[in-house]
């Protein structure tokens, strides 16, 4: 969590945005970072950028398809990700609020995952030096394991503002 750290110390007046060069767990810690500051409701407003160098990149591809360019892996995309940074520009992103029975709070902009899916990312880690081939065979070994997983789901629906 140094990144997430990191951003929570800096002064964000100082900077135009901020940039990472990494796959979607770094950049997660940045935006948990913003949002954990007390000026958090400023610090969100800090232009956020990715160039996709990590084993998960779905983040920058999104932001590669939503850029206009066609769908794109490795060079390709960092290459197209690239050019949308200095092209300049943000557009919001939607972000979903994650409250756990101990309290503790966080932020996600892809997905949230519990259980099965969550054990083959954390147990994958091991395995990062293959790349995106980490989470099959991190798959493999945990469908060879395969656990059950109790738990309970409860949301608040949004509130419909009136028109």
């Amino acid at each position: 969590n140094h990144a997430r750290e990191l951003v929570q110390g800096l002064s964000l007046s100082e900077w135009d945005g901020i940039v990472t060069v990494s796959g979607d767990g770094l950049l997660f810690e940045v935006l948990n970072g913003l949002l954990d500051r007390p000026d958090w409701e400023e610090a969100v407003k800090t232009p956020v950028g990715i160039l996709p160098c990590g084993s998960g990149n779905a983040l920058a591809g999104a932001v590669n398809q939503h850029g206009g360019f066609e769908p794109a892996l490795g060079v390709d995309l960092l290459l197209n990700c690239s050019l949308l940074l200095c092209r300049g520009g943000s557009r919001p992103l939607d972000l979903l609020s994650v409250t756990l029975a101990s309290g503790s709070r966080c932020f996600s902009f892809l997905a949230v995952a519990w259980g099965f899916v969550s054990d083959v990312d954390i147990q994958s880690e091991r395995f990062r030096a293959l790349g995106s081939a980490r989470f099959t065979l991190g798959t493999v070994l945990g469908l060879a394991t395969l656990h059950t997983y109790r738990g309970r789901l409860s949301y608040l629906p949004a509130a419909v503002e009136p028109a």
